[in-house]
């Protein structure tokens, strides 16, 4: 992690106060843990949207956080073009910022906030995650403005420090799982590939809590108003967790897609994802630096591996939650 020492005074104590806070979250608080980040954003500068997203495969943006002055939004998902901030991101692992080219790049993508003002100014940052090869790049994290001119870049440093801090913090909650399972012998749930029974079963789970907590509510009479809103104020939080959880079972892998994987070399890995986004040979070949003649033998290797004649069936296989 950068050091606090590249920053002023001031705004190096509302960083140490932040990083102090982010620790001492419970685990598995995740949408607390990007509150948090949101709002120590906010008192660096102004913050009219923000929004944490993660890659899945090379064609999703699972989106677990996301905030539109004035109020947090559900969780959701989408795909991203080859031209579009997130891949931009992605490629070069490196801040963006909207005075680079007047928000051109970021214009181009999805629209959040007020659907008829535009942002004036804007920050993204990479979420990397460190590997033996180097950092890579496993999501990133927007804050925008409708103000022009209000973001620099000791701010932009500022945003990505948090976010080394955000990505220490979920290795952490990983790590402890991962601790958990060793010792219980793999039964922790939230660990490991998930398949699309699991997905289901655990989401059924979620909303039986639902189902209950709205049973308890109407069946039962609450003595005075102030009772009425305790009883919804707990629901609203039980399904602002559910939407969360929900939405982090996409960020999983999955069962069968993993197991199809690890029938492959790094390399056939690599052009199986690409083809299952839907490139052609040539894209791949692009993507990836090789010959189009080498992708079409790795093709065939991959549908051989799996079983399939068609290309389409490798995306089936690999993306089982559509």
């Amino acid at each position: 992690m950068s050091e606090l020492n590249q920053f002023s005074p001031q705004l190096a104590e509302i960083l140490r106060d932040a990083y102090r806070t982010v620790s001492y979250l419970p685990t598995g608080q995740r949408r607390k843990l990007y509150n948090q980040w949101r709002v120590t954003m906010g008192t660096i500068a102004p913050v009219d949207s923000f929004y944490v997203a993660f890659f899945r495969d090379n064609q999703y943006l699972v989106i677990p956080y996301m905030f539109d002055t004035p109020k947090e939004l559900p969780p959701g998902h989408q795909t991203y073009g080859p031209d579009r901030l997130a891949a931009w991101i992605k490629k070069n692992s490196k801040p963006y910022l909207y005075s680079m080219d007047d928000g051109r790049l970021l214009h181009r993508g999805h629209s959040f906030g007020d659907d008829e003002r535009l942002s004036r100014d804007a920050i993204a940052v990479p979420l990397l995650e460190p590997s033996l090869d180097g950092p890579t790049v496993i999501g990133l994290a927007s804050m925008q403005s409708y103000e022009s001119g209000v973001y620099n870049e000791e701010i932009a440093r500022a945003f990505q420090w948090l976010a080394e801090s955000v990505v220490t913090a979920l290795a952490r909650e990983r790590e402890d799982a991962a601790r958990e399972s060793r010792l219980f012998g793999g039964d922790i749930p939230g660990a490991g590939p998930m398949s699309v029974v699991d997905v289901v079963e655990a989401s059924g789970h979620r909303l039986e809590q639902l189902r209950s907590k709205i049973i308890s509510i109407t069946e039962n009479d609450l003595p005075d108003p102030e009772a009425v809103r305790r009883e919804l104020g707990e629901l609203r939080d039980m399904c602002e967790r559910a939407q969360s959880e929900i939405n982090d079972l996409l960020m999983r892998p999955s069962a069968e897609a993993q197991s199809f994987l690890d029938k492959l070399t790094s390399r056939e890995q690599e052009v199986a994802l690409l083809l299952a986004d839907d490139l052609t040979n040539n894209e791949i070949a692009s993507e990836l630096g090789i010959t189009v003649p080498t992708v079409k033998a790795h093709v065939t290797r991959i549908l051989d591996k799996f079983g399939v004649r068609q290309r389409a069936a490798v995306a089936a296989k690999l993306h089982p939650y559509g």
